[in-house]
């Protein structure tokens, strides 16, 4: 249960900023830029994610450990060769790389639609896709999220999605600054 922060982060974090890259790079009219906007931009994301999570929460163990050193056992001994140690390690890189990978599977969401134009769907068809998809996996995450934390899951969903959609919007009112 702990690692469903992380996954649902991930997920967020890529679809959302990769939905902004999308967006923005449709501006330009060409796939291949928003294709390689879109997957640099997740890769770049996705890395970020894996690094700033197992920074802040090695520091945050870090921290917590030292506080329960010293009220334990006092500042002169320490629980870095123990198994709580250990756990929390583990506890670590298991959230640094879910957050990363999570926010690479993510960010491919709202490319998807790309790959299909202009061969098979027109470019601002696809814009809509993009947007549409991403609504739908966020919608479906909130309905998880909620279903998770019962919560009503419809309500859960759509805020989900809105968050999206204002996303989406700002993202595309960039158009009339260019």
């Amino acid at each position: 249960m702990s690692n469903v922060r992380y996954i649902s982060r991930g997920l967020i974090d890529g679809a959302l900023s990769v939905l902004g890259v999308v967006l923005g790079a449709a501006i330009g009219g060409d796939v291949k830029i928003i294709i390689a906007a879109g997957l640099g931009g997740g890769i770049a994301n996705s890395l970020s994610n894996i690094f700033g999570a197992l920074t802040a929460e090695r520091a945050a163990v870090m921290v917590d450990l030292a506080k329960t050193e010293e009220h334990l056992v006092g500042s002169d001994v320490s629980l870095k060769e123990t198994k709580i140690y250990e756990r929390l390690k583990k506890k670590i890189f298991t959230g640094g790389f879910l957050d990363g990978v999570f926010t690479f599977i993510g960010s491919i969401v709202p490319i998807l639609p790309f790959f299909f134009a202009p061969a098979t769907i027109p470019l601002q068809t696809a814009v809509y896709l993009s947007i549409a998809v991403t609504l739908l996996m966020l919608f479906l995450l909130g309905i998880y999220l909620g279903k998770l934390s019962k919560e009503n899951i419809i309500i859960s969903g759509a805020k989900m999605a809105f968050f999206g959609l204002i996303t989406a919007i700002v993202a595309s009112s960039l158009e009339f600054f260019f």
